[in-house]
Order: structure tokens, then sequence, then C-alpha cells
């Protein structure tokens, strides 16, 4: 794990990102009734674009009459298109920061996703247990997948075994991207044929209460996303093919975390939230010379 501290050239920058970022993430809660807006604890990384982590959150919370409260797990040095670097905050730092929060705004919500390390991971299923009657949304993505391709053995098996053993048991959904699934599955959930739906199966005998599964395949080649609940129950969406869909998942599992806030029925929830980023992702606009930023702030 790199130290918020351990790069003198870029000092200044990586102590102002945080609070340049808590200036903005206020100006925009003004924008959000101030008198019963809910609050939402967003775990992830901070991209300056807004494309994806806590600035995309900050806009998706704002659309739906949420305050965003935010624990930065990672700064990244990017544009629209290429992650240059990635500077992963340590796991006291966030600890600290989340709990301050907590213990001064009472949360309807947490989402967490931005996971870089085991320290992380266990940091939040803590946090999570500390606070076991706030719905907890787990987003496992393309940012996910890609710390254990940059993992060694090691800590591949670290990483993974916190997550099965104390952060998916307490969540009320695991959002994961099936384009991604088998590089952080369990080596024993996986089938020659089609490994999904063991590991789907896999998440909710883990504890999950639900599980929704994004980009699935189904029997006629094409691809939907299903919400899995106990008891066989499940539930397929179906959606158009987008630019932009690495991000769709932190834009949904983001949006879905607000819609329980209000005591939505998870059907529901996950319904509002697929439909909410499918048409952020259709306005998306060209902000720089690379991808889309979708469109997070929507009229009515």
């Amino acid at each position: 794990m790199i130290p918020l501290v351990r790069f003198p050239k870029n000092r200044a920058v990586l102590f102002c990102a945080p609070a340049i970022f808590t200036a903005f993430v206020f100006h925009l809660v003004r924008l959000v009734s101030p008198d019963h807006a809910p609050a939402v604890l967003f775990f992830n990384h901070l991209d300056p674009t807004g494309r994806s982590g806590l600035a995309g959150d900050v806009l998706t919370a704002t659309q739906f009459g949420c305050q965003a409260v935010t624990a930065l797990t990672a700064i990244m040095v990017q544009d629209t298109g290429v992650i240059e670097e990635i500077h992963p905050i340590a796991d006291e730092i966030l600890d600290n920061q989340a709990r301050c929060l907590l213990e001064d705004i009472p949360v309807h919500a947490i989402r967490a996703s931005g996971l870089y390390s085991p320290d992380h991971v266990s940091v939040i299923a803590q946090i999570a247990a500390d606070y076991d009657s706030v719905p907890l949304v787990l987003y496992l993505g393309p940012q996910y997948a890609s710390v254990i391709e940059d993992s060694s053995d090691d800590e591949i098996e670290a990483l993974l075994q916190a997550t099965w053993e104390t952060l998916i048991p307490q969540a009320s959904c695991v959002v994961v991207d099936c384009s991604y699934l088998n590089l952080w599955a369990p080596e024993d959930d996986h089938d020659d044929v089609n490994p999904i739906p063991v590991v789907l199966e896999a998440i909710l005998a883990a504890g999950a209460k639900s599980c929704l599964a994004l980009f699935c395949p189904s029997p006629d080649d094409a691809h939907q996303h299903v919400l899995l609940e106990g008891g066989d129950r499940s539930l397929a969406f179906g959606f158009f093919p987008l630019a932009g869909q690495s991000e769709a998942g932190d834009m949904i599992s983001a949006a879905l975390a607000c819609e329980l806030t209000r005591g939505q029925a998870m059907t529901q929830a996950c319904e509002q939230a697929i439909t909410y980023a499918h048409k952020a992702l259709a306005n998306g606009r060209k902000l720089g010379m690379s991808k889309l930023v979708a469109q997070r702030l929507q009229k009515p």
C-alpha cells in the first residue's frame, strides 16, 4: 500500500486534492434540499474526470436528492482515457475519515467500491458490522478486477478471502459486472462451460441478501441485468448496449444505494438505478479527446 506522504514532489497536490474535493462536495450538496436529504456514505477512489469514482458518486447522489458523504480510497492520476498512476490511501486514514463522518452524520446507506487492498476491505467490513442496520451496496467491477490483475498470488488470495468472508456476507446487494467475473471468482466456483451462474449463487450462499449481475449473458446470446435474491427468485432487466459501459456499474450501484435510502424494495430500486444509468450513458458528452463522460445530472 502506498501511503499518502510517499511522493515528496507531488506532496502539495496529494494533500490539497482531498480538501479541493471536499469543497466540491459541499458545493453540490447545496443543490439538494437541506431539510430532509438522506445521507449516503460512498467509499471510492477519486477520478478527477468525473467519469467514475467519488466525483461521479456526488453527482449521482445529487440527482437522487441525497447528500453524499465520502471516504477516499485512492487518488488517480488520469484523463478521460488513460489511468497513469494510482495512489491508494492508507487504511488508517480511510478508517479515520469514515468514522469521523459516521459519528457526526446519520447515514441511510453505504456504497463500497474502489477496494485496493485487503486492508481496505477489512476497514469497510468492520464499519459495516458496526452500522449493520444501514443497507450496504458492494460494487465489484473493472476496478476490482484490475487490482487482482496487478497483484501477486499472495495479495490476490488475501484480497479475495477478505472480500468473500467479511464484506459479501454483510451486503444488502452485491453488484457485479459479469464481464470481469472470472478474474475474481474463487477457483473452486469455476465451471468450464459457464462459471457465471455458479459464482452468482456462491455470492448468495456467502450471505449477501441479493446480487445484481450486470451484462449477464442470456440463452439467446444477448445480455441482460439480472437481480438474484434468496429462494431462487430472479428478475431480468433488459438494456441497450451503449458506449462507456465500463462505468455503468459504478453509476448503477451508486444510484441503487440512493434508492435504498427511500425504503424502496430491491426490485424497484434496481430498476430505477438501471434506468438512470442507461439514460446518463445515452446522453454522455465528450469533454476531452478520449472517452465519453456520462450525463449524471438529468432533467426530471
